[in-house]
């Protein structure tokens, strides 16, 4: 899929963005200025308010949110990449690890496809409730159908993982 690089260089984008934000390294009075957004006319058809964090707090929460979105883009684009490429979810037990990589994106999709501002596990089938191995790297799934989803229990590095290894087998 052709949006595949751009999706996992936006999650990478939105990591910078909220270090550099949380270093202070972002000048609200700059980034609070006139604005306006015009169509292929020329013709203004947005602009923004021109205050639109009140602190650095707010700044800090917006740059948090946005690499959560990111991060769930990524993920649902990488789950469309390897629908495209042919493979469809397991539907019942599986054990190869193309099966579990597949169907490990297609769990993390599931987290950011019902709600991409709070993501939360959802595994309605009970066979994707379970330990996950690929290339030796485990994945525990076992305790997290219901709960929001957290980088503790899936590291952001666990998508770029997954994304490697299905552009080597799956793509």
């Amino acid at each position: 899929m052709k949006f595949l690089p751009t999706a996992f260089a936006n999650v990478e984008f939105a990591w910078k963005l909220l270090a550099y934000g949380e270093a202070g390294e972002i000048d609200l009075k700059k980034l609070d200025c006139d604005i306006i957004f015009n169509d292929d006319n020329g013709r203004p058809f947005f602009v923004p308010p021109v205050q639109i964090f009140n602190d650095p707090n707010d700044l800090i929460h917006a740059l948090h949110n946005n690499l959560t979105i990111a991060f769930g883009a990524a993920a649902i684009t990488l789950h469309r990449s390897v629908e495209e490429a042919g493979h469809s979810i397991p539907k019942k037990a599986f054990a190869s690890e193309n099966e579990q990589c597949i169907a490990l994106i297609y769990q993390v999709r599931n987290a950011f496809a019902h709600d991409i501002a709070e993501p939360k596990w959802e595994m309605r089938n009970p066979v994707f409730i379970r330990e996950y191995t690929i290339e030796r790297k485990t994945f525990d799934l076992r305790e997290l159908h219901g709960r929001r989803f957290s980088y503790e229990d899936f590291g952001p590095e666990s998508l770029f993982f997954l994304k490697t290894y299905a552009e080597r087998n799956l793509l």
